[in-house]
Parts: structure tokens; sequence; C-alpha cells
């Protein structure tokens, strides 16, 4: 089980420290993520939210899955260009390739090179990290007592740098709901249980350039608004 008094050691050192100061990627918050639409679990969409202004320069960041022990990690994407909008609250969207041919009227800024395992959907993490592993600027776990493993990162996104406990549930793939972090754009990290909710309907995704669909699922279409 987790607990947030057993941190590894790393967590007395890097990870709880700030981010170097020239770092403009890092006050980011993993907004919103998908595990499959309707079942369809090779369907996967990630949608990352910037806290601040010029936030936009991704190529030293990538996206990890974490499997229910947070061990077994996977490269989701790792990002090798920027983004062109770099406002606070601009979105920075990921999706699989098969998300994007599903769903061809909205173009995703980045294309995953992995899903997230299905073996991770009922319980796992995703973390949004520098490319070396040695920041991890913000972490998302889910399945509740499911999720035995770490839940740190650096102390740019949450007062703490412990993102436990996880949120309660599994990642939705079933239907067009989402994880969804509830808060503002500017807002800091508490913990994953009390800042993520499932969506009420289905999910509404957006990409840097500000263009948003949302997904029903009994039209297996991407309706742009």
């Amino acid at each position: 089980m987790f607990n947030r008094l057993s941190l590894p050691v790393l967590a007395a050192g890097a990870l709880l420290l700030g981010s170097p100061a020239f770092a403009s990627l890092h006050l980011m918050q993993i907004e919103q993520v998908i595990g499959g639409v309707g079942g369809q679990t090779n369907q996967q969409a990630i949608q990352l939210r910037m806290r601040a202004a010029g936030q936009n320069l991704l190529a030293a960041g990538r996206i990890r899955a974490w499997d229910a022990a947070g061990a077994n990690p996977i490269t989701i994407v790792d990002m090798t260009t920027s983004v062109a909008v770099g406002a606070a609250g601009a979105r920075v969207l990921i999706v699989s390739p098969q998300f994007q041919a599903a769903f061809p009227t909205l173009t995703a800024d980045f294309a995953m090179t992995n899903l997230i395992p299905v073996s991770y959907l009922a319980a796992g993490k995703l973390t949004w990290e520098d490319d070396s592993g040695t920041f991890v600027w913000w972490s998302l776990a889910w399945g509740g007592g499911a999720y035995t493993g770490t839940n740190t990162g650096t102390i740019d996104n949450d007062a703490d740098g412990i993102f436990n406990p996880p949120f309660g549930l599994a990642l939705p793939s079933a239907t067009g709901q989402a994880l969804q972090f509830t808060g503002p754009a500017g807002a800091v990290s508490t913990n994953n249980a009390a800042d993520y909710a499932i969506t009420a309907g289905n999910a509404t995704f957006t990409n840097n350039a500000g263009g948003s669909g949302t997904v029903p699922v009994e039209l297996q279409e991407f309706k742009v608004e």
C-alpha cells in the first residue's frame, strides 16, 4: 500500500527540489486522460495544460506510464519540438494513432509512440517529466488501493511533492468519459484523489491551437465545436 511517510530516497533529494530556473515546460498539469473510447482501448488521449505562460518549449519533456506497482515504465511520448501557443491555460493534446484515425476532425499536437498498456488501466500512473526522469513535474496515479507504487515529484506543482493518494477508480475506457483535473489552469496539485474526477459526460479535448471536440461514443465520431 502507498504511504505518504515512506518516500524513496530520491524524493528527499532531487524530486523534492524545484526544477532548474531555465526550464520552460515544467509548470504543467496532466489535465485529462482517456484510456479508451467505447471499450476500444487503443483509442487513447492525454491532455496537458500550462499553469503559467511560456511553458511551450516541450522538447526536453516526456510522458511515461507505470504499472500498479509503480514499475515497468513505458514511454508514451517523448516530445522533440515545441508548440506554438504558450499562454497560461493553453493545452497540449497527445493521442494514439487509432484515436486520431477515429476522430480526424481534431488534429493532435503529438502522437503517442506507445499506448498505455491495457493492464495498467485498472491501476497505474502517468508522469510528466524531463527526458532523464530526474524531475517529475506532475504525477497522476489511479486505481485507489490497487495502486501500490510511489507517486512523488518536484515541488514545482505540488507543495510537498507527494501526489498520493491516487484517484480511487480505474482510468476510464468503456465510454466517452475521461479522468479530468477539476481545478483551474493555475492550480497546483493537492493529491490525485482530491483533484480528479470522471467527466460528467463525454470528454471534450482541446489542442494547442484551441480547437476542441467532444467524443459522442454512440456515434463513434468527433463533433467539432
